[in-house]
């Protein structure tokens, strides 16, 4: 596996980075997680979005899907007789799609005419090519869900989602060779009463406590960054997760192999990631 931050930004727009996605890659599969504002734009110079063998939101919060917008309009407007793009949706995702084509004033069926649009079921399990990919439900203001993604050689990636403070993400992401977690604060009371997003120290510390080879920071604030890369000196198992910051998991594995550390999976070989094109097959039902 190979992950590409393409975005680690919030809502709010920041000059340096689009929004939430995250790129997971193998030798024949490429899944996009979460699709917020200048992803797909971002994402262009790595990898064709078009090609992609799905697209998975965690929430419906803007900064997390609104770029299929932008992914629509580079598909072919009429006439389209290629394959649809999944893109897997909380529940509920489908009304809000057709509500989207209503609000930037296209036709009924807009989205549906590209895109095989599901929603999934948060308490199943998705293969996707030759990955496989679970749903981890997060803390935050409206329904969430982070997930879990297992390659064929049993390496793992955790990708949290935004999430406040959650004891059962530490259990899944126990072991695991990359987290990917959200890093919104500096301190628990800028958040609401109920919690929907963890400071940097509790993000790192997730990691920490799960025993994962390898934490990177996203969904972070322009006003800290300092305080981000601050933690990421501070310990040389955390990354500050920018627009183009690559990780493959082997090396990942194989450093944690060498230092001792518990790990999911085994080491393999170097061979990178292939762009690839349509594995639509291989996706399994996901509602």
């Amino acid at each position: 596996m190979r992950v590409t931050i393409v975005g680690s930004g919030t809502s709010a727009p920041q000059p340096e980075t689009p929004a939430s996605g995250i790129l997971v890659e193998t030798a024949s599969t490429g899944i996009l997680i979460d699709c917020g504002q200048g992803v797909i734009r971002g994402m262009m110079p790595i990898r064709d979005p078009r090609e992609l063998d799905a697209i998975v939101v965690g929430h419906l919060h803007a900064d997390h899907y609104i770029d299929v917008v932008s992914l629509r309009y580079l598909l072919p407007w009429a006439g389209f007789t290629g394959r649809r793009l999944p893109i897997l949706l909380p529940p509920g995702g489908r009304q809000r799609m057709d509500e989207l084509a209503s609000a930037i004033s296209e036709r009924p069926g807009f989205f549906d005419h590209t895109f095989d649009v599901r929603e999934y079921d948060p308490n199943s399990e998705v293969a996707i090519g030759d990955l496989e990919l679970a749903f981890l439900p997060g803390n935050h203001y409206v329904p969430a869900w982070g997930c879990r993604l297992r390659d064929a050689a049993g390496h793992v990636v955790v990708v949290s989602g935004d999430t406040g403070p959650n004891a059962a993400l530490v259990e899944s992401a126990r072991g695991a060779d990359l987290l990917v977690v959200e890093a919104t604060l500096l301190a628990p009371g800028e958040d609401d009463p109920k919690r929907g997003h963890l400071t940097v120290d509790e993000a790192v510390a997730i990691g920490r406590d799960a025993q994962v080879g390898r934490t990177v920071l996203v969904h972070h604030r322009s006003q800290n960054h300092e305080a981000v890369l601050a933690a990421s000196k501070a310990s040389d198992s955390v990354d500050v997760g920018r627009p183009g910051l690559v990780l493959e998991i082997d090396d990942i594995a194989r450093s944690s192999d060498l230092d001792g550390a518990d790990h999911v999976g085994d080491v393999k070989g170097d061979d990178p990631p292939a762009k690839t094109g349509d594995t639509s097959a291989t996706i399994a039902a996901a509602s």
